[in-house]
């Protein structure tokens, strides 16, 4: 870079980056690190960036860039932002491996302060951390360990903590590390702390052990403590309770609810029998694996002044259910309801949760959610929603574009199906092959030899979201693949747990090669449920995969009863169940993150995402 090409270049950038930026508020870096002066010793005047800038003619070459490197760090401390990446945006094209190499923590910090979204997410893709300079790297893994988080990566965050903590005087620089790393450990699931587990150093293995130990004495302060104590003892170096994340304490001292006896309130009569029964024979099953088996079930197809009574009666200090909606909205709206309750639906948006009424439902809108923060987090630019014509696939996907708009993105290209023939047109539309195939054929005809041609689909589509039942998705699936053309990327398909089916054959997963989806553990067979998932498959055999779904609700209903009072009082803290993993939000209600897992090789695998 010379001097006379300094101004022009200076301002093309910055010409160019106020778009994008105008998306985003300016804001400062995470953090920066500012050097202390005294009061007492005067110091020299320090140039503006500005003026800074205007000197850089004054080198050439390599000089000119170093001086460059310096105007940047002064930038970014004057939160003149825009200069900051229009030169950093510069000097990542430098033929001097240094200046590349120091221009990147300057360059995070300028897409973090400009809101650089898409440029953020390619640097930390193409940057191994080993060739950040030393002195920079302890702060660049923060600051990425920040983004990560707030992105809800929560396994990637963990990853690049972990790493941090080897860095010299990490955490005397960072002392929030603790807690940090604690909020992205405890939003783990279980196979995600095993991934974490694979060569862990001393440390690791103590914060993993740490967060196993936590989640499986949820509820349980006695065993809680006992077993940090054996913690303690096996990792002695480690921090003593007192100087442990808040929310490690916190866990340890807050007394949990702990009720003997817990009544059940469910539809046992009428069409919704089998339902309340698969309810049932989970929370049975919960019970016993806890050694407590003081329940009462209380048919709710009866008054609510009735149920009322037979709960009084029973002497109970808890309540799950009941499960159909309307019993939960008008018996959660009672004044002289005095019993913490864990309703097992979902809760009326028109009114305020209670202190002591907790929202359980298997929601659909919790997987659509899902699939739209993983397509951010993608940076997916062009995604498309394709569901069926019910009004469960259309309420997802309503949620989808909902969730995808509140992450800041424009509006999503959305399309709906009642047919197979309507979901074959609707791919040659929306592929738009069928008018490649119109025009093959208009210039064949003008042709006198036969034109042989394949026709070609769309690029501008990156990733298809579909909501639909497994045989919709069976049809749906291959029909893609042999409609994207050859020279085309691969277009991912993303489904949801309505497209799953555990009854599936070889010849079924073949066709689904490459889709991923959403589903809650308990259906994908997670290792950490096998031993009761083999109990149960010896008890049930045959039972419908719905009632398989609410026999994990049942089962994490009553698992959840002791956990709730920490979550309630630490939102951070995650229940890992059968469902997925269970995190309380601010208006009392469960919210589910599900597992994921791909069709690869013609077989279902898990997968980690993001």
């Amino acid at each position: 870079m010379t001097s006379s090409k300094l101004k022009p270049v200076l301002f093309i950038c910055l010409g160019g980056l106020l778009t994008s930026c105008a998306q985003g508020p300016v804001k400062p870096p995470l953090t920066e690190n500012l050097p202390v002066t005294s009061a007492a010793t005067p110091q020299p005047q320090q140039l503006s960036a500005r003026e800074m800038y205007q000197l850089a003619g004054n080198y050439q070459q390599v000089s000119q860039q170093e001086h460059l490197i310096k105007t940047a760090r002064q930038a970014l401390i004057d939160e003149d932002y825009l200069l900051a990446l229009a030169i950093t945006e510069n000097l990542k094209h430098s033929n001097h491996k240094p200046i590349v190499q120091q221009n990147t923590l300057l360059l995070l910090k300028a897409y973090l302060a400009t809101n650089q979204q898409q440029s953020l997410s390619l640097l930390l893709e193409n940057t191994d951390t080993e060739n950040v300079p030393v002195a920079d790297k302890a702060e660049f893994l923060w600051l990425i360990s920040q983004q990560h988080s707030n992105q809800l990566r929560y396994l990637a965050a963990c990853r690049t903590l972990l790493q941090l903590e080897q860095q010299q005087d990490a955490l005397l620089l960072y002392p929030q590390y603790p807690d940090l790393l604690w909020q992205n450990l405890s939003a783990l699931s279980d196979s995600q702390l095993e991934t974490l587990a694979t060569d862990a150093s001393y440390n690791t293995a103590a914060w993993l052990s740490l967060a196993q130990l936590s989640r499986r004495h949820i509820g349980q302060p006695e065993a809680l403590q006992q077993a940090f104590a054996d913690w303690q003892r096996r990792y002695p170096t480690l921090p003593a309770l007192e100087h442990l994340p808040a929310g490690v304490q916190q866990l340890i001292h807050l007394k949990p609810y702990q009720p003997q006896r817990v009544a059940v309130v469910l539809p046992l009569s009428g069409q919704f029998r089998p339902h309340a029964q698969a309810l049932q024979y989970g929370i049975l099953a919960a019970a016993t694996n806890q050694g407590i088996a003081n329940l009462v079930f209380i048919d709710s197809q009866q008054s609510a002044v009735e149920i009322q009574q037979q709960i009084s009666q029973a002497q109970a200090e808890f309540v799950i259910g009941p499960l159909l909606k309307e019993q939960v909205d008008s018996i959660s709206q009672l004044t002289d309801w005095n019993w913490p309750t864990l309703f097992l639906n979902n809760k009326d948006r028109n009114y305020d949760a209670k202190p002591e009424h907790f929202y359980f439902a298997l929601s659909m809108d919790d997987e659509a959610a899902q699939m739209a923060q993983l397509f951010s987090q993608k940076n997916y630019q062009r995604p498309v929603v394709i569901s069926a014509a019910s009004n469960v696939s259309l309420r997802m996907q309503q949620r989808f574009t909902a969730q995808w708009q509140q992450l800041g993105n424009t509006a999503v290209e959305q399309h709906q199906f009642s047919s197979k023939e309507e979901l074959e047109n609707l791919i040659s539309r929306l592929l738009e092959t069928d008018r490649s195939r119109e025009r093959v054929t208009q210039i064949s005809n003008l042709m006198p030899q036969k034109l042989e041609a394949d026709p070609h689909s769309r690029l501008d589509i990156d990733a298809i979201y579909l909501i639909a039942d497994p045989v919709q998705t069976q049809l749906f699936k291959p029909f893609i693949d042999v409609s994207v053309s050859e020279t085309a990327p691969r277009l991912p398909v993303y489904a949801s747990s309505r497209s799953h089916s555990t009854g599936l054959d070889t010849t079924d997963q073949r066709d689904l090669n490459g889709l991923t989806f959403t589903e809650m553990p308990w259906m994908l067979g997670e290792r950490s449920s096998s031993v009761l998932r083999q109990q149960y498959q010896q008890l049930f055999p045959e039972q419908d995969e719905a009632l398989q779904r609410l026999f994990a609700m049942g089962y994490d209903a009553y698992q959840l009863i002791g956990s709730l009072r920490q979550q309630q009082q630490l939102p951070a803290t995650v229940f890992s169940g059968l469902t997925g993993q269970l995190r309380l939000n601010n208006n009392g209600s469960i919210v589910r993150q599900l597992s994921w897992a791909s069709y690869r090789n013609n077989r279902l695998r898990p997968l980690q995402e993001p």
